[in-house]
C-alpha cells in the first residue's frame, strides 16, 4: 500500500483520539496532564497529514516541519507524565535541545543532501530517547503514587522507545534500501506497531492520571486541610481495623486524647490566624515526638488523637508524658505564645469496641482537665492496676 493512504488512515484515527481528549477535558478539567497528551496527539495529526500530502506541499513542510512535528511532540508526552505525577520535568531542556539538533539534521539530510536511512536514524534515536526519559521518570516515581498503573504506564512508554530504536537501526543492520512513497511490509508493520503503542501508552498515562485523581482525592477525604494530619474519620478507620488485629494477636495498644489547654484564649487575643499557625506548629511537634508506627490525627478542633501500637499502661503514660513536656517547651509558637496539654490515656481491653476505647480515653481526659491541667491521666481498670503493680 502507497504511503500517504496508510498515513491519511492514521491522521483520521489520531484525529478521532484527539477529539476524545477534547470531550475528557470538558468533563474533567481538572485531570491532570490531559492537555498536553492531547497535543502530542494533534501534533502527530498534523504530521501525519504533511507527510502524506508530499507530492502536493513543498518539501520543506512535508519533510522538514513534519518530522519536527514528530519530534517535539513527545516532548508534550513526557511533559504530561511529569504533570501527572506532579513532579519537576527536569530533563525539559535537554530534550527540546536535542529535538532542535534532530531538526537540524533533518534539514540537512532531507533538503541539502537527502538520505532516507539518516533521516530514519535521526527520528528513531530522538524519539526513543524522549520516551526513555518519560519511562524512566515514572520508573523513578517515589511518591505515593498508584504502583501498578505508574508501571504499566512506565514499561508502554520503554516499549516506544525500543521500537523507535529497533526501527532507527534496522535499515542500518539489515541493509535494506527505504522507499518512503512505497514501503515495504517491515516498513508498514513497524508504523503499525509504533502508532499502536503510542496509542496505548497515552491510554496508559490517561488512566495514570484517574488513578492519581482517585488516590488524591481519597487522600484529601481522610486528611485534614489545616495541619495535614489525618482527619477523625481516618483514625476512626485505623482504629476500629487495629482493635481487631489486637483481638486476634492479644497485643495490647493505646488511645491517648490530646487537648490543648485554654486555646480558645488565643483564637480570642489574637485572632484565628495565629491559632492556627500554633495548630500547624503543634502538629508538627507532635509528629516529630511519635514513633513511625504511631498513629497521629487531629481529632477536632484543638484536639488530637494518638494511636500507640504495641503500648501498654507503662509505655502509654511514658510517652504521654514526653509530649506533655515537649508541648510546654516548646518556642517558637506565634506571637510568643505559650501552650500546655491535658492528656488522657487508655489501653484497650479484650473485646472492647473503638468507642469504648475512646470514651475511656475521653474520661482520662477530662480528669486531667478537673484536676488543674497540664496533666497526664491514663485510665485504668482494676486489672490494668493489678499488672501496673506486679
Amino acid at each position: 500500500m502507497d504511503a500517504p493512504y496508510i498515513l491519511i488512515g492514521y491522521a483520521f484515527a489520531l484525529t478521532l483520539v484527539f477529539l476524545g481528549f477534547g470531550v475528557i477535558r470538558r468533563s474533567m478539567p481538572e485531570l491532570r496532564g490531559v492537555r498536553r497528551l492531547s497535543l502530542f496527539v494533534l501534533c502527530g495529526v498534523a504530521a501525519a497529514f504533511l507527510l502524506a500530502a508530499r507530492n502536493h506541499v513543498p518539501a520543506l513542510l512535508s519533510v522538514v516541519a513534519a518530522n519536527m512535528l514528530l519530534l517535539f511532540g513527545p516532548l508534550f508526552f513526557y511533559a504530561a507524565a511529569a504533570e501527572i505525577l506532579g513532579v519537576r520535568p527536569g530533563g525539559i531542556r535537554w530534550l527540546t535541545a536535542l529535538s532542535l539538533a534532530g531538526t537540524g539534521f533533518l534539514y540537512w539530510f532531507g533538503i541539502v543532501h537527502p538520505n532516507a536511512r539518516m533521516r530514519l536514524l535521526t527520528h528513531g534515536a530522538v524519539i526513543g530517547a524522549i520516551f526513555t526519559a518519560a519511562a524512566l521518570l515514572q520508573f523513578h516515581d517515589r511518591d505515593a503514587s498508584p504502583k501498578a498503573a505508574v508501571r504499566g504506564s512506565a514499561w508502554l512508554a520503554a516499549g516506544m522507545a525500543v521500537l523507535q530504536f529497533a526501527w532507527a537501526g534496522y535499515p542500518w543492520a539489515l541493509r535494506v534500501q527505504l522507499s518512503l512513497l512505497h514501503p515495504g511490509v517491515v516498513d508498514t508493520a513497524f508504523s503499525y506497531l509504533a502508532t499502536l503503542l503510542a496509542l496505548a501508552a497515552v491510554g496508559a498515562l490517561v488512566w495514570l492520571s484517574l488513578c492519581v485523581q482517585r488516590m488524591e482525592l481519597q487522600r484529601a477525604a481522610q486528611t485534614d486541610s489545616l495541619t495535614g494530619l489525618l482527619n477523625r474519620g481516618a483514625f476512626e478507620t485505623i482504629l476500629r481495623r487495629e482493635l481487631q488485629r489486637s483481638h486476634r494477636s492479644g497485643a495490647s495498644l493505646a488511645v491517648m486524647l490530646i487537648d490543648l489547654d485554654y486555646f480558645k484564649q488565643i483564637n480570642d487575643s489574637f485572632g484565628h490566624a495565629v491559632g492556627d499557625s500554633a495548630l500547624r506548629r503543634i502538629s508538627a511537634a507532635l509528629s516529630a515526638s511519635i514513633r513511625p508506627s504511631d498513629v497521629l490525627a487531629r481529632y477536632g478542633g484543638e484536639e488530637f488523637v494518638i494511636l500507640l501500637r504495641e503500648s501498654g499502661v507503662v509505655d502509654a503514660h511514658a510517652a504521654a508524658e514526653r509530649i506533655r513536656c515537649d508541648i510546654q517547651r516548646l518556642e517558637d509558637l506565634p506571637e510568643g505564645v505559650t501552650l500546655t496539654a491535658s492528656i488522657g490515656v487508655a489501653v484497650n481491653l479484650p473485646g472492647e469496641s473503638p468507642d469504648e476505647l475512646i470514651l475511656r480515653a475521653d474520661e482520662a481526659l477530662y480528669r486531667s482537665k478537673r484536676e488543674g491541667r497540664n496533666l497526664v491521666t491514663l485510665y485504668r481498670s482494676p486489672r490494668q492496676d493489678k499488672v501496673a503493680s506486679a
